[in-house]
């Protein structure tokens, strides 16, 4: 039990944690043809270390919630994973040069996890 919390906690903190870099690579795609604005995008990110780094980090945290969820309740995975991707992109989001979240959003974070500890603790008992 406590082996998946702790993993789902690190997918939703990897989630997280690329978001902001996968945001940024995104957006200094170079837009062009609209015809073939799609086969462009596809062709940048592709040779975009920037982008493509981040993504297969990314779709690696992916890989390990979808192991997770074999050990793992859903009503409790799904809570946990995004919730620590909603922090964790808050966190690094700034660090990147992203808006910084105002009180509300610190306020929601705060009771995000809460909620999460609320999960937690209702489960193991």
């Amino acid at each position: 039990m406590y082996s998946s919390i702790l993993q789902l906690f690190l997918v939703g903190i990897v989630w997280g944690v690329t978001n902001p870099f996968i945001k940024l690579a995104t957006n200094k795609v170079k837009r062009r043809n609209k015809k073939f604005d799609l086969v462009s995008q596809v062709t940048d990110h592709l040779n975009n270390r920037n982008y493509l780094i981040p993504f297969a980090i990314n779709q690696c945290g992916s890989l390990l919630f979808y192991f997770t969820l074999k050990n793992s309740d859903i009503s409790l995975a799904v809570p946990i994973a995004n919730g620590m991707s909603f922090v964790s992109t808050s966190i690094v989001g700034p660090l990147l040069g992203e808006e910084k979240p105002k009180f509300r959003t610190l306020l929601g974070i705060l009771f995000l996890l809460f909620g999460i500890f609320c999960f937690v603790i209702d489960k193991k008992l």
